[in-house]
């Protein structure tokens, strides 16, 4: 079974190289410039994947956000009462709550993309990704900012720890218990939502559970609400009477619910299969999942060493891993303004384009997350996808921005990408190592060629302003449009 698992061990035939580095860090990240992807050759692979899952030796500065003014507005709409204020009064100051609410959460969006952008941890920001399309809540649902921001920093700091622990934080998350309805969870009136997510989409997957096991499990998370930010447990609202769930018995509650979950043996095969198909391929063979099951049980459900075990396995860097998965928006857009080395991008137009093209951060179409694999790509997306470009070289894109009447500097990595470049040739292999980091077929690099204002590869070439760097745009900007710029 280990062998469905077996480590990747460099040699002549496949060694450790640019390609198998940059792949490292587009699935573990948001992918990497060549100057980074250079130092992960050098120091190996071990010491590489020991970088990015050792996430708490790398200092984080960004500051959080300010909720003061925001939990204010909330307290003053709270006070008023018909003894102290007119129904208008009261109208009008939910309103305003309700409108510097919203206000906050795209604050809250564009803070999250600028942290992805300039993160030194990007293991830990795709794990907090990957955390809000599994363990999802949003809007409209979750109807204050401020607990939105507080799971995506419970993600944040259990980013690769133990999936048990966490699975009953989020039982008690605010955003959570708003988002699946168990605030109106009550002895007498069991709310199944949540207990029907927990056992399907969180844990165990349809086929492991009965519809008497979600009811019972209803019946022992009754009581578990919040009050404004925080979890609250309402004892009078607690069903205390015996339940049988999974075949135990007893007076169980939501904490004992948890523990009966991990102890069956789908929960061991669950989150493995997810981390699986997230950094790798997806539908992977039984005896991968078997081998990362052994991995994640062994370790009493710790995600770093299925992780770990993902990210140095042969499968991880063989061919139907590389270089096949479609990009999500935010990898895109993310990836895109780290490669080119924008990271001062404006955030608003950053944040509207990965909306347009299907992935709103905190606002998700639903309980089972965002779509997968080729899902991505639809004819209205692509479209926008292949526009996103012209944000980053014009300043222009249908939808977000119009084009700059005065096109923004070239792209810092772009630039420097020409910069020792003496044809055409040569600086259209330097920009597709930069942004795709494998080699194009013949026909994309003559149209990439083309592009650059040159009959051939050997035609002489100097950034030198004005022409030069409308061409080089016009070069990106096709470069971007490519199936494979798509691909990470």
């Amino acid at each position: 079974m280990q062998q469905a698992l077996a480590k990747f061990v460099p040699s002549a035939s496949e060694p450790w190289d640019r390609a198998r580095a940059a792949h490292l860090l587009n699935r573990a990240g948001f992918g990497g410039r060549p100057d980074e992807i250079d130092r992960i050759v050098r120091i190996g692979m071990d010491a590489a994947v020991e970088e990015l899952v050792a996430i708490d030796r790398v200092p984080e500065t960004t500051a959080p956000p300010d909720f003061s003014a925001l939990r204010a507005a909330w307290a003053a709409a709270a006070a008023l009462t018909p003894a102290n204020s007119t129904e208008r009064q009261r109208f009008e100051a939910r309103v305003t709550a309700q409108r510097l609410d919203n206000q906050k959460l795209q604050e809250l969006r564009e803070w999250w993309t600028a942290h992805m952008l300039r993160t030194r941890r990007p293991l830990q920001e795709r794990m907090v990704l990957f955390w809000h399309g599994l363990l999802v809540s949003g809007r409209p649902e979750v109807r204050l900012a401020e607990t939105l921001y507080i799971q995506n920093e419970l993600f944040r700091r259990m980013a690769l720890g133990n999936y048990k622990a966490l699975v009953l934080a989020i039982c008690r998350d605010p955003a959570m218990l708003q988002y699946l309805d168990n605030e109106s969870n009550r002895k007498g009136r069991p709310n199944e939502n949540f207990a029907r997510e927990l056992l399907e989409l969180f844990t165990l997957g349809i086929g492991n559970y009965t519809e008497q096991d979600v009811k019972e499990a209803a019946r022992a998370f009754t009581g578990w609400t919040r009050r404004g930010y925080t979890f609250f447990f309402d004892a009078r609202q607690h069903d205390d009477g015996p339940k049988t769930f999974l075949g135990r018995t007893g007076n169980l509650d939501g904490g004992d619910v948890v523990e009966i979950i991990f102890a069956q043996p789908a929960a061991a095969r669950f989150l493995p299969r997810r981390l699986f198909e997230a950094f790798a391929y997806l539908r992977p063979e039984d005896e991968v999942i078997d081998a990362l099951a052994e991995v994640f049980r062994a370790s009493n459900f710790e995600v770093a060493p299925v992780v770990r075990a993902i990210l140095t396995s042969r499968v991880f860097y063989s061919p139907r891993a590389m270089r096949t998965q479609v990009k999500s928006p935010v990898q895109l857009v993310v990836g895109a303004v780290r490669q080119l080395g924008l990271e001062d991008a404006p955030l608003p137009q950053l944040v509207r384009a990965m909306d347009l093209m299907g992935q709103a951060l905190f606002i998700p179409p639903h309980v089972g997350g965002w779509p997968r694999g080729e899902s991505w790509i639809t004819t209205s997306t692509l479209l926008v996808r292949y526009n996103f470009s012209g944000l980053l070289l014009t300043g222009g894109m249908p939808g977000v921005a119009r084009r700059a009447a005065v096109p923004p500097a070239l792209p810092p990595e772009a630039a420097r990408a020409c910069e020792a470049a003496r044809t055409a040739g040569e600086v259209t292999d330097r920009l597709v190592d930069r942004l795709v980091g494998r080699a194009l077929g013949a026909d994309r690099r003559r149209a990439l060629v083309r592009a650059l204002g040159a009959s051939d590869a050997a035609s002489p070439f100097a950034l030198d302003g004005g022409e030069s760097e409308r061409r080089v745009r016009s070069a990106l900007h096709l470069l971007m449009s490519t199936p494979e710029y798509q691909l990470a």
